[in-house]
């Protein structure tokens, strides 16, 4: 235990003295020093290994004053047991009778300084230039054991990371990488430390060509800094094989200067290997419904011709039957004569009705005369039919290449396009008639740089083009899709209240025919 606690009063600095000694006529001395140097002490006395020990768990202390040589006790081991505890609080021999070579090696194992008893003017600059230093000590082992923990924090961080990650300095050599750019490449943290990483995973492109350093944008911001950023790019493992990845690097800049690179990276594979799935699934979709679309094409041209060479021949054949029943009648029986011209007018009505059905399954003149043509007579029955005023442009020669025989006067397609071509009319006229509320339709055909251009537009009352399509609303999907597979575009354009446009614009073919054809009026 302590010999003593005591408190000296003074209005200045405050200081927590532990005093290893076993005089209290030293003490005083050397408190008495203290005090007339402005400090306002608190200490304690002790002369014993265990009273120290209880002193330093009872309470901190500024610095440790300990005579060299105690009956009990002496600086070296007072000196084992504060840095066993504190290895910044200062440990300040005052001795009277300690030899030179002694006060050097106490210096080698901890001890600040060593003051002879009769110089103890030197006591307070000492302990003002110890406690400084101490102050300086606590302040840089603080600021790494901070540095330490925020390590710990961000290596912590980096492990939890799903992508890959490392640091390179100035030179392009490594720092540090993280787990998962270890499991990504196959090499470990301490095989690449300090090598250049460019020349053992980024050295190569895909085709096995050198990747030179003046090309690699992970190096380039050591050199100008900011942020490089690619979404493909190559990265190879340990074991030689390739992997496809995205890369971000940002420079680490101090004084203007890149002094490091942070890179993160994804493993694409299969993300591209998802894309090209995905592609490969919409282009047998698309190659479906171009399927579809054909058959769809052929059954209703079948259709239609069952429609008008069979049922029409079968009407045509009672028609003329009912005709010689009424040739064979008296003007004497005039119930069956009305009954017999009612079936007759019906016979037409339905002869009409089947014409017409089979016109629109598919016009007899699209195979016969060709697209103007049909386009000409599908635009005229609409207009009789819905009471539109529809105006049909045609536009063609001087401006069709490379195999077109198109002249002021015809204009050969092949019959995919003219079909195509047909159905998009036809379904452009369809929605301006359930949606538009138009009463001027235009309707142009042009052929131009080997391309076949179809545009329809109507001074309706428009619609918002940033809307998503309506469920179950597929005409616009179907003329995407009919353009799509003839490597053509669509552009709708239209506006609330301003009307609606789409063009269509076809490539030709030189695989052409002569099924196209039509006079110019």
């Amino acid at each position: 235990m302590p010999t003593e606690f005591l408190e000296m009063n003074s209005p200045h600095k405050p200081l927590h003295v532990l005093l290893v000694e076993d005089s209290r006529d030293d003490a005083d001395l050397i408190l008495l020093e203290l005090s007339g140097a402005g400090f306002e002490v608190v200490f304690i006395r002790v002369d014993t290994k265990d009273a120290m020990r209880t002193a330093m768990v009872d309470r901190s202390w500024d610095i440790v004053i300990s005579d060299f040589n105690l009956p009990k006790f002496s600086a070296r081991k007072a000196l084992s047991v504060l840095r066993a505890k504190d290895a910044d609080t200062p440990f300040i021999i005052v001795s009277g009778c300690i030899g030179e070579e002694s006060a050097i090696a106490l210096m080698k194992e901890g001890a600040s300084d060593f003051i002879m008893k009769h110089k103890l003017a030197r006591l307070v600059p000492v302990i003002e230039r110890e406690l400084q230093d101490a102050n300086v000590r606590r302040e840089r082992r603080q600021a790494q054991n901070a540095l330490r923990a925020n390590e710990k924090l961000l290596k912590g961080i980096a492990a939890a990371l799903g992508e890959g990650l490392y640091v390179l300095n100035d030179e392009g050599k490594l720092l540090f990488m993280n787990p998962e750019a270890e499991r990504l490449l196959g090499w470990t943290e301490s095989e690449l430390s300090g090598r250049e990483v460019h020349k053992i995973i980024h050295s190569q492109k895909q085709d096995g060509t050198p990747f030179p350093e003046s090309d690699c944008g992970v190096l380039g911001v050591l050199k100008a800094g900011g942020v490089f950023k690619t979404e493909e790019d190559i990265f190879w493992r340990k074991d030689g094989s390739p992997i496809s990845v995205s890369i971000v690097a940002s420079a680490i800049v101090e004084n203007g200067k890149a002094v490091a690179s942070v890179v993160i990276f994804q493993d694409i594979g299969q993300r591209k290997q998802a894309e090209r799935e995905l592609l490969e699934s919409r282009e047998q979709l698309r190659e479906l419904t171009a399927y579809l679309l054909n058959v769809r094409e052929e059954e209703r041209t079948r259709i239609a011709r069952e429609l008008h060479d069979e049922l029409g021949q079968m009407l045509t054949g009672v028609k003329l039957d009912v005709r010689w029943l009424a040739s064979g009648l008296s003007d004497g029986q005039p119930i069956i004569v009305n009954k017999i011209a009612s079936m007759s007018k019906l016979i037409d009505e339905t002869l009409d009705a089947m014409r017409r059905v089979a016109a629109d399954l598919r016009p007899v003149m699209l195979d016969d005369l060709g697209l103007v043509a049909a386009v000409e007579w599908l635009t005229e029955e609409f207009g009789k039919r819905t009471g539109l005023h529809v105006n049909f442009e045609l536009d063609v020669g001087q401006g069709c290449n490379t195999g077109c025989s198109c002249d002021k006067e015809n204009c050969h397609l092949n019959e995919e396009v003219s079909i195509a071509a047909f159905r998009i009319v036809q379904e452009c006229l369809t929605n301006v008639a359930r949606h538009a509320k138009a009463l001027h339709i235009r309707v142009l055909l042009k052929c131009r740089d080997d391309e076949l251009v179809l545009r329809v537009s109507d001074d309706g009352i428009g619609m918002d083009t940033s809307i998503e399509r309506k469920r179950n609303s597929y005409g616009t999907l179907g003329m995407k899709e009919r353009v799509r597979n003839l490597g053509g575009t669509l552009n709708i354009s239209s506006a609330e209240g301003g009307g609606t446009s789409v063009e269509v614009v076809i490539p030709i073919t030189q695989a052409r025919s002569a099924a196209f054809v039509r006079e110019a009026q």
